[in-house]
């Protein structure tokens, strides 16, 4: 039996702690860059989690899965500047003089070229710093918003059922199924925003109901479907007046103790409509279509600009044998395209992050998540220090 080598002089942190990974080890691991969850009940899987290190080393360089360069718009919009590209060379080279031509007004190729090229290069480059300045404002833009609707959009549905769970359970009553009742509509406010992105609002009962996530019962399934009055595209806002009557109820019935605590708990249920209605005004308002669209003229035009330009250079490089200048005449068409598309397609992807890509938000995720965080504060309410516990309220 090997003998443990720790001792009394071992520091405590030392102890059975599992040694953590440098950061080359962080960048160069065979660990994936990215981490992809499926949920219980569900066969959607979404990324979740990724490893920063990777992405700031040359791992960045060989990472496809859940980037902008899985999308086959983004190699579709590449090869059609390619063939613009080789379009535009072949003539050039085939036309190409090697000689500036013998008569005076002799108007070649080569002539036309040679004092064209500096101006076709000014002109490419005006057109690429316009690009870039647009994208940059319409990118910062788009972050913003993504970033509110997880943060002030998702945070606040989570916040607002966890506050309105721990408050009702402390001051309130601890029944179960008033308890289970908040829960599971907060879930199933944050799953009805994803099912509207998705179009699946007529398969409420059978992903939210007992046969899928659990989230609603048959009843509640059928009074949420069956109201042909209700608005159904803003159910997931709507649903909250489900929270609200819950806590009208509880006052009618005399558990609350104090118009503070109504209050209180009234401005939790209208805290979590309004993040369901800060999503909803970021997904059904968008970016004035006038910018987005100039935007996209913009590049495409850029694009075909540069594709144009660099080809009529390549021909004329290639027919000199200047090969270094066409490996940067090649780069140059390659690079920038590719990224000014993708920094559109990137956008996209953003704008709308419910509606089922594979980065986009993990709705299933994020449910099952919100209802172990209720579970979780219900649980330390049940185990608190003995100098805090008193006796348990009337349910």
């Amino acid at each position: 039996m090997a003998k443990d080598a720790t001792s009394e002089r071992t520091p405590l942190l030392q102890a059975q702690q599992p040694i953590p990974e440098s950061d080359l080890e962080q960048a160069y691991g065979f660990k994936s860059h990215a981490t992809f969850s499926k949920a219980e009940r569900t066969d959607e899987v979404c990324l979740t989690d990724y490893e920063p290190m990777k992405l700031s080393s040359f791992r960045v360089c060989s990472i496809i899965s859940g980037t902008i360069f899985s999308s086959p718009l983004l190699w579709v919009e590449q090869l059609l500047l390619a063939l613009l590209f080789v379009g535009c060379a072949i003539p050039i080279w085939y036309c190409f003089k090697m000689d500036m031509g013998d008569a005076a007004g002799d108007i070649s190729a080569r002539r036309f070229v040679l004092n064209q090229e500096s101006k076709m290069r000014q002109f490419a480059m005006i057109v690429t710093t316009l690009c870039f300045m647009l994208l940059s404002f319409y990118t910062g833009t788009i972050v913003a918003r993504w970033w509110a609707m997880r943060t002030m959009g998702v945070g606040g549905i989570k916040a607002a059922t966890v506050d309105l769970s721990a408050l009702i359970y402390q001051a309130v009553t601890t029944d179960k199924e008033v308890l289970s009742a908040i829960h599971r509509y907060g879930r199933a406010s944050l799953m009805l925003i994803f099912l509207w992105r998705r179009k699946q609002l007529g398969r409420v009962e059978e992903i939210l109901g007992p046969d899928g996530m659990a989230v609603l019962t048959s009843k509640e399934c059928e009074a949420l479907g069956a109201g042909a009055k209700w608005n159904k595209h803003c159910l997931h806002e709507t649903i909250w007046a489900w929270q609200a009557a819950i806590v009208n109820k509880l006052n009618v019935e005399g558990k609350i103790q104090s118009d503070q605590v109504y209050g209180l708990l009234l401005d939790k249920v209208m805290d979590g409509r309004a993040a369901v209605q800060c999503i909803h005004t970021h997904l059904a308002v968008r970016v004035p279509m006038q910018y987005v669209h100039l935007l996209g003229l913009m590049v495409k035009m850029h694009n075909v600009i540069l594709a144009v330009i660099m080809g009529i250079l390549f021909g004329a490089s290639w027919r000199e044998g200047r090969w270094i200048l066409c490996c940067q005449l090649c780069a140059r068409l390659f690079i920038l395209p590719l990224l000014f598309n993708a920094i559109l397609l990137v956008n996209c992807d953003l704008s709308d992050p419910f509606d089922g890509n594979e980065c986009d938000f993990p709705g299933a995720v994020y449910q099952g998540a919100l209802e172990k965080d209720c579970n979780g504060v219900l649980s330390a309410s049940d185990n608190v220090p003995e100098m805090l516990k008193q006796k348990p309220l009337t349910t």
